[in-house]
C-alpha cells in the first residue's frame, strides 16, 4: 500500500510536471505571436483620383522566391518586365523573397537586397503606382518595417494605414474600416494583406491557411519568420530542393491546393471581410499555390493566379484591364 502510495505520488508529481509544461510553452507561443503581429488582416482599396476614360491596367506579380535556391527568376525577367510595363498598377503580390531559405545572407544583408530590388523598378518606372502585398515568405516584422521606410518618401500623410489594433479576441471583421488609397503616379503602398481595385480583388493567397481567425495566419507565416542560419532550416532547405530536383512538389501542391477548392476558400474568406471589400467583385487575382490560372470561372467569378518562379513550374504574371469608375 506505502508503494502504490509513492507511485501515485510520483504520477501526480510528473502529472503536475507536464501541465507546467505546457502552461509554459503556450505562454511562449502567446509572446511569439504578439511579438510577429496578431492582428486583423490590413485591407485597403485603390481608387483613381480622376475618372479614367480608358480601364486601368493593372499587373499581379507574386512568388518569385528571390535569393533561393530553387528560384529561376532569371528566366522570367524580360516576362516580368513586359508586364511592369504595360501596367498602370503593378502589384507584387507576395513571397518576391524568401528570406528564410535566402543565399546571398540572413538578416539586415537579404532585407537591404530586397529593398534595392524593389527600388530599381520604382526607380525606373516613376510612372507607375507599385503595391506590396504580404505573403507567408516575406511577412517577416523586420522586412515589413523596412518596406515602410522605403516607401515613406513616396506615401502623402493622409495615404498611410491606420495603425494596428492588438486584441487578443480579434478576428477577420475587425478590420471594418474602409481604407482608400489613390492610384497616382510615382506611390508605394505597402503592409497590405489584399487590396481590391474595382471589381477586382488580389490577395498572396496564404489567408487561406490560417482558418478564420488571424492567430491562425500568424501561426502560418511564423513558421517562416526564421533566419537562414537555423540548421533545422538548413535540413528543410535541402530536402525541399530535392523534392523540386524530382518535381514532387508539383504533385504536393496539386494535392493541397486543389483548384475549385482553393477559389471557393479565397470565396470564403473574402466574404468574411468588410462588405465594401468583397460585395460585387468579378475577379480575384492570388498568389502562393504555385498554380497557374487564367481565368477560371468558380461560382460567377474568374480567378488568376500567376504560378511561380520555381522550377518545373509555369510562371506568368497576370496582367488585365480592370474598368473603373469614380
Amino acid at each position: 500500500m506505502v508503494q502504490n502510495s509513492r507511485m501515485s505520488n510520483r504520477e501526480e508529481s510528473r502529472s503536475w510536471s507536464t501541465k507546467h509544461c505546457e502552461r509554459e510553452m503556450l505562454k511562449r507561443r502567446k509572446k511569439q505571436l504578439s511579438e510577429n503581429g496578431n492582428t486583423p488582416p490590413r485591407l485597403a482599396e485603390l481608387v483613381p483620383e480622376s475618372d479614367p476614360t480608358d480601364p486601368i491596367q493593372l499587373a499581379f506579380i507574386s512568388d518569385l522566391h528571390l535569393f533561393s535556391s530553387r528560384c529561376n527568376y532569371d528566366r522570367h525577367e524580360a516576362t516580368v518586365r513586359r508586364a511592369v510595363e504595360a501596367s498602370n498598377v503593378c502589384v507584387w503580390g507576395g513571397d518576391l523573397f524568401d528570406f528564410c531559405w535566402s543565399r546571398i545572407g540572413g538578416g539586415e544583408v537579404s532585407r537591404k537586397a530586397a529593398i534595392d530590388w524593389l527600388e530599381a523598378w520604382r526607380a525606373e518606372f516613376p510612372d507607375k503606382t507599385f503595391v506590396y502585398l504580404t505573403g507567408n515568405h516575406d511577412a517577416q516584422a523586420a522586412f515589413r518595417e523596412s518596406l515602410e521606410r522605403w516607401a515613406r518618401p513616396h506615401t502623402q500623410p493622409e495615404d498611410l494605414l491606420p495603425s494596428d489594433t492588438h486584441s487578443d479576441d480579434s478576428d477577420s471583421t475587425g478590420s471594418a474600416q474602409h481604407v482608400r488609397l489613390p492610384i497616382r503616379p510615382g506611390s508605394v503602398h505597402v503592409g497590405l494583406d489584399a487590396i481590391r481595385l474595382a471589381d477586382t480583388l488580389m490577395v498572396h493567397g496564404d489567408v487561406i491557411e490560417g482558418g478564420r481567425h488571424s492567430v491562425g495566419l500568424d501561426q502560418y507565416r511564423n513558421r517562416w519568420a526564421h533566419e537562414p542560419a537555423t540548421s533545422p532550416a538548413n535540413l528543410q532547405n535541402g530536402l525541399y530542393d530535392a523534392a523540386v530536383t524530382a518535381r514532387l512538389h508539383l504533385a504536393a501542391a496539386g494535392v493541397a491546393h486543389r483548384r475549385r477548392s482553393t477559389c471557393l476558400r479565397l470565396l470564403h474568406w473574402a466574404r468574411q471581410q468588410p462588405d465594401w471589400m468583397h460585395q460585387d467583385i468579378g475577379q480575384v487575382v492570388f498568389g502562393h499555390t504555385h498554380r497557374c490560372l487564367g481565368g477560371v470561372h468558380v461560382a460567377g467569378i474568374d480567378f488568376y493566379n500567376a504560378g511561380a518562379a520555381v522550377k518545373h513550374v509555369k510562371f506568368e504574371p497576370v496582367v488585365l484591364p480592370v474598368s473603373v469608375s469614380v
